[in-house]
């Protein structure tokens, strides 16, 4: 598949601000900083200009009251070329969390010697004993029988780190096989969400408003969604374990990362589909692409949660998206330190 560069920008900054896909309909020549502006959003364009992180608050998909979304870009002035390197290599880079883990699950047939990697430290003792102490609600992220599992297995014991790592093992890697077999569809919700597939409502309405994805990459966005089903032989996916850092508590993220490389641009479309506690999924798309005498990176994200809902969203929301800002910063980060 390929694109006028026009086009490739206009799509950049319209995953970015949410801009209405209609533009692409006209055949004009499109300018970024006319679509940035004709938006209505508040940039900072200096602050884009001189390689800063641009935030960018995403009411227009923030339609119901569990959704939180947010956007971010970057321009640095390095190649294209050189800059695609990077985002492959930095895609997942975590955050400084002495205790941070990346596991690349490389054989999805073999999955325990990768789970095996997943355990608690000694430093940690502190969220090993909130588990021992869990009975329900919304401090973990467990289903309703994930729940019943851990009480039996902890009836009468008290914290213990290997009980604990061997438990979130198992479960982590029997999450991965339903998701493998099932997609979205076979993801097991969380005892504090009202149905059993709250988790895949959350992603489907996420989703939803993704329309000039769909529309300038459908093979990727097809595969996105109907995954395990794939329809684009040149769609790349890869499978990792994450443990890192949210709200000074230790997290265990699974994460499923689909790309697809056209002429100028390079698109990533993942999805974070377990995510131990705070935050109930996080689906992103990324996009590079050339622009100017540099290169362009945007993020956009969308997260939902029923603790943002009601009383207070506004503040409720202003919190979760610095809580998604922290899970997909660091990549931006990484290029803009290297490029400043």
């Amino acid at each position: 598949m390929q694109m006028s560069y026009q086009k490739l920008l206009g799509l950049a900054l319209i995953m970015v601000i949410g801009f209405t896909s209609s533009i692409f309909a006209q055949e004009k020549t499109i300018d970024a900083l006319d679509i940035l502006k004709n938006s209505g959003a508040k940039i900072d364009y200096k602050a884009l200009d001189a390689g800063e992180i641009i935030n960018i608050a995403r009411t227009d998909q923030e339609l119901t009251d569990t959704s939180i979304a947010l956007s971010m870009a970057l321009y640095v002035k390095a190649p294209y070329s050189t800059v695609l390197k990077d985002i492959k290599a930095s895609s997942n880079v975590l955050s400084s969390y002495k205790h941070a883990l990346l596991i690349p699950i490389k054989d999805t047939s073999k999955l325990e010697p990768y789970f095996a990697k997943v355990v608690f430290v000694k430093d940690e003792q502190k969220e090993v004993e909130d588990l021992f102490n869990f009975d329900d609600g919304d401090s973990f992220n467990l289903s309703n029988d994930e729940i019943s599992k851990w009480k039996v297995l902890t009836k009468g014991k008290k914290a213990d780190i290997k009980i604990a790592s061997s438990f979130y093992q198992e479960i982590l890697q029997k999450r991965l096989q339903e998701y493998l077999k099932d997609g979205i569809k076979g993801i097991s919700s969380y005892n504090h969400l009202d149905s059993d597939t709250s988790v895949r409502k959350g992603m489907e309405k996420s989703s939803a408003f993704l329309n000039s994805f769909k529309m300038m990459i459908p093979g990727l966005y097809s595969d996105y969604m109907n995954f395990p089903k794939l329809t684009s032989k040149d769609t790349k996916q890869s499978f990792f374990i994450l443990k890192d850092e949210l709200e000074e508590r230790p997290t265990f993220i699974l994460k499923h990362q689909m790309s697809k490389e056209i002429k100028n641009a390079f698109v990533v479309a993942e999805r974070q589909f377990f995510i131990s506690h705070d935050l109930d999924a996080i689906q992103t798309q990324i996009i590079c692409i050339p622009y100017k005498d540099g290169t362009f990176i945007a993020l956009s994200s969308q997260s939902f949660t029923p603790k943002v809902e009601g009383f207070g969203r506004s503040i409720a929301v202003e919190i979760g998206r610095k809580m998604m800002g922290k899970q997909i910063l660091p990549m931006l980060e990484s290029i803009q330190k290297k490029y400043k």
